[in-house]
């Protein structure tokens, strides 16, 4: 392993610097600056509290390297704790076990726990002396990990959180409830004035009422379909004629825009419901278009690529060459009613729905940005899983 950083002393004496150790321990799990700090304190928690024999903490800074602290127990005083990255593909969240096989850029051997966040991009395998295991620090430890975790994301990475996005979806679904029925009265009302008015002015006043009403009624229909999507119907799914599809059918809206299509020459199926992947397909494309639209003074290009880089996981890439995404969007990039364009060009739903898509299908949606452009990546199960939690 490349080891970029180790523990400001290689090996720790607990016996002699427990008070200092547990000072920086605990700073660093409250405030950590950086993915390896991050790491780092999740890896001491876990061999300190719990006393795992072996530790490997896992947070991926892209598709395809990831940070990963490694923690050991020399003895009952030593512990040796190190940070490095490795070369390695997102997909293996799907699979979580698979970090710690024989390829795998984890080397804890033998049986071990494995916890994974996907969602988070994140994952920590231990191994422990199961006479020694106290569930109750266990689980102490495990649920610090996954806040501390889910709290860190790099300057050029960007992904949903859960707990926030689950947060929107309650208050969608009370909202929209809410604010539908009122809203049919106004559409009603409004319908029945245009039948008593021959007036051109009342009548104009009275249409655009009736338009923004039904704007409104969009929108209530995109929040419900975020806080309350249709469970998928599960099949095998052909990505390649799925994407093909969906292209050609957005370039008849989109005359202008030439899409670089990347596909394997081998079928890559994966355990989804078609019509939601085709969704998912279409508002990313769209949102590509849009933004390459938006950058004045370029041709632009799009481009769609798959791979299937693993037996169990099917990986769908959409690149733009359009603006950078700046710092304060990004972090809002997956909310519902946030656009990044004008007001009024758009409703703010198309990354919040592939977000709930991607999710349903126990896959990852991440956000990369690129030295010219920006790249949406998805990583979807080639067949049935479950959640790794």
């Amino acid at each position: 392993m490349d080891v970029t950083r180790k523990t400001s002393s290689a090996v720790r004496s607990a016996e002699n610097d427990q008070e200092d150790w547990g000072l920086e321990v605990l700073q660093a799990l409250v405030s950590p600056s950086t993915a390896e700090d991050a790491a780092l304190a999740c890896a001491a928690a876990w061999m300190n509290y719990v006393r795992a024999e072996r530790v490997a903490v896992v947070v991926f800074e892209s598709s395809t390297t990831c940070i990963i602290a490694h923690g050991q127990r020399d003895n009952d005083t030593h512990i040796t704790i190190y940070v490095g990255r490795e070369a390695a593909s997102v997909g293996l969240l799907l699979r979580p076990e698979r970090l710690a096989s024989a390829d795998g850029p984890c080397s804890i051997d033998e049986s071990a726990d494995v916890i994974c966040w996907p969602q988070h991009l994140a994952a920590v395998l231990v191994r422990r002396d199961e006479s020694l295991v106290d569930e109750s620090r266990s689980d102490l430890v495990q649920d610090l990990s996954r806040k501390l975790l889910s709290r860190w994301t790099t300057p050029l990475t960007a992904f949903a959180n859960p707990e926030h996005m689950e947060a929107m979806a309650e208050f969608a679904a009370g909202a929209g409830h809410e604010i539908n029925n009122p809203l049919g009265s106004i559409i009603g009302q409004t319908q029945l004035l245009l039948k008593r008015t021959d007036e051109a002015d009342h009548r104009q006043a009275l249409e655009t009422i009736g338009a923004q009403a039904w704007r409104i009624r969009d929108m209530i229909g995109d929040t419900m379909l975020f806080a309350r999507p249709p469970q998928p119907e599960f099949a095998d799914c052909d990505l390649n004629r799925i994407i093909r599809a969906v292209v050609g059918q957005l370039q008849k809206t989109f005359p202008e825009m030439e899409v670089g299509l990347n596909l394997p020459t081998t079928t890559v199926t994966s355990f989804a419901d078609e019509s939601q992947l085709s969704t998912l397909v279409s508002h990313l494309l769209r949102n590509a278009f849009q933004a390459v639209r938006d950058h004045e003074g370029s041709e632009g290009s799009v481009r769609v690529h798959l791979a299937c880089e693993t037996e169990f996981a099917a990986t769908l890439s959409v690149t733009d060459t359009g603006p950078e995404i700046p710092a304060k969007i990004r972090k809002h990039l997956f909310d519902p009613f946030f656009s990044g364009r004008q007001a009024g060009r758009g409703l703010g739903f198309g990354l919040c729905h592939c977000w709930q898509i991607v999710r349903m299908h126990n896959g990852i949606l991440m956000q990369e940005s690129l030295e010219q452009g920006n790249r949406f990546l998805v990583v979807l199960p080639t067949e049935a899983t479950i959640d790794h939690e």
